[in-house]
């Protein structure tokens, strides 16, 4: 919930951007302890991690799960002494936003997007840490999940309230985006909704600082971040609609919808209201009071996935993590998420990584209309092209299709033009003789980087998606035959494909 009093709406932007952004270090990741709590790396010491504490202040831990990367940081509003609004069923803001947030998390990663939530648990923790962990990770989206209180005026529809930065068009469109899964999936309900002037996607001016007013969005300059506030706490009737666990799934599964839309579209959502100036002074997530915990020696040293502990492929996926090549792909802290579909943009990192033996360097322009260079992946996409190891996926404008996933015909062209394979094998697949990728198909099988699905007669399903287990276990076969780095030269050219894109 974020209450303020309206006192005007402007028409017109700020004149300038804000001196202050009122940041602290940047972040090298974070650090995921057993008990849950998540810590941004300040610095990365030889015998641990000196990190920010969930109190703004500094500690080192000796253990816990790094995570350098994640698309998704979701933020469950308020917890431990700050409530927010409570309902008149009993219903705290608190505990409802981290039971969404934990749902639009599993949501994500059985999607294939990987995430990561502020806080696990019921614990007090200020503005500046929960702003510090998203630009510790980089993320594609940084989304703090609230709901409100103190609407009176009667609403046909729900009053839902996504707020986005001023001056962050991705966050702008973020929002109009969400503001239509989220009012549209409430919708269907018969209630007697509340709504204010703020229903829709809104941003907010503190005209005293020319800067966003809400300081979760105002601490994550060049991250699409954004505010979902969506019904009020204080409508007994929304409380008690809003207590139903099918309800929050709805809610979960409606902003998932979205941030799927966001990342996977060029959709520019709706609902925007002319922004809107306030002014008042912060009363919750400040630090003052915040109760730190003791760190030293917390956290946890084990290896491996917890959802990957044994499998078909699990020596692949466990020597890809040994070289750091699915650093930044994890789908959750000690997730690896090893069932679903592998997406293009994930195969180009793991690839170069793979190749290269090292991360590109960052870029200021990116061939493909798709992999805007704010992206962390984007410079793998490119280097994957620089190498001729990808021409995308569509022509006019050229396009990589980041958010597609691979399927086995595809993975075995990539493959093959990443490695100096020859083709030598006598099985013939029934379902492969007219596919443009047949060679390349031909020549991973021969390496034995991969093999049939079925048999008889000898199949090798080539439109069938590869999982991020069966790639691992593809890749970490082709670096047993070639260490890195190997990548196409002049003496070991890139095939030529039929129609010159990746799709065949």
């Amino acid at each position: 919930m974020l209450i303020t009093a309206l006192l005007s709406l402007i028409p017109v932007m700020p004149s300038s951007p804000a001196g202050a952004q009122e940041t602290g270090p940047p972040g090298d990741g974070v650090v995921v302890t057993e008990s849950g709590l998540v810590l941004p790396v300040r610095e990365k010491q030889p015998d641990g991690y000196l990190v920010t504490t969930t109190c703004w202040n500094e500690a080192t831990v000796r253990g816990g799960t790094h995570l350098s990367r994640v698309e998704v940081v979701i933020d469950p509003g308020h917890g431990g002494s700050e409530t927010g609004a409570v309902g008149r069923n009993g219903l705290s803001e608190k505990d409802l936003n981290l039971a969404v947030s934990k749902l639009l998390a599993e949501e994500l990663r059985s999607r294939g997007f990987g995430a990561v939530l502020t806080r696990t648990d019921d614990i007090r923790l200020p503005i500046v840490v929960r702003a510090e962990i998203a630009r510790a990770l980089k993320p594609d989206v940084f989304i703090s999940i609230h709901h409100n209180g103190g609407a009176v005026s009667r609403s046909t529809l729900p009053g839902t309230e996504i707020f986005h930065q001023i001056r962050n068009t991705n966050s702008r469109r973020l929002a109009g985006i969400l503001y239509e899964e989220v009012q549209g999936a409430l919708a269907v309900y018969d209630v007697d909704w509340r709504k204010t002037a703020l229903q829709g996607a809104s941003s907010v001016w503190d005209y005293q600082t020319d800067a966003d007013l809400y300081g979760i969005l105002r601490r994550t300059p060049g991250i699409a971040t954004v505010i979902t506030e969506a019904a009020y706490l204080s409508n007994p009737a929304e409380a008690s609609l809003l207590a139903d666990p099918a309800v929050q799934k709805v809610e979960a599964m409606a902003i998932a919808d979205g941030i799927e839309r966001y990342l996977t579209t060029t959709d520019p959502g709706s609902g925007f209201n002319p922004m809107f100036s306030f002014t008042r002074p912060a009363t919750t997530g400040g630090v003052r009071g915040c109760p730190d915990f003791e760190y030293e020696d917390i956290g946890r040293d084990e290896q491996g996935f917890d959802d990957y502990q044994s499998g078909d492929y699990l020596d692949g996926v466990d020597e890809l993590a040994a070289y750091g090549i699915l650093a930044g792909t994890e789908c959750g802290p000690d997730l690896i998420c090893p069932d679903q579909p592998i997406r293009r943009w994930m195969m180009a990192v793991w690839l170069v990584r793979t190749i290269d033996g090292q991360d590109p360097d960052p870029i200021l322009k990116s061939r493909f209309a798709d992999s805007p260079t704010d992206r962390w992946w984007a410079p793998f996409v490119e280097r994957l092209a620089e190498l001729g190891i990808t021409r995308g996926c569509a022509v006019d404008p050229i396009r990589f299709c980041p958010y597609e996933m691979v399927n086995r015909a595809q993975a075995a062209s990539l493959i093959s033009r990443a490695f100096p394979l020859s083709e030598n094998h006598e099985i013939v697949f029934v379902d492969v003789s007219k596919s443009s990728h047949a060679e390349a198909i031909n020549k991973v099988v021969a390496a034995g980087i991969t093999g049939i699905c079925s048999a008889p007669p000898a199949r090798f399903c080539p439109e069938e998606h590869l999982t991020k287990a069966e790639t691992a276990m593809y890749l970490a076969r082709a670096l047993r035959i070639f260490p890195p780095p190997v990548h196409p030269s002049p003496q070991n050219p890139v095939p030529p494909l039929h129609n010159g894109l990746d799709s065949g």
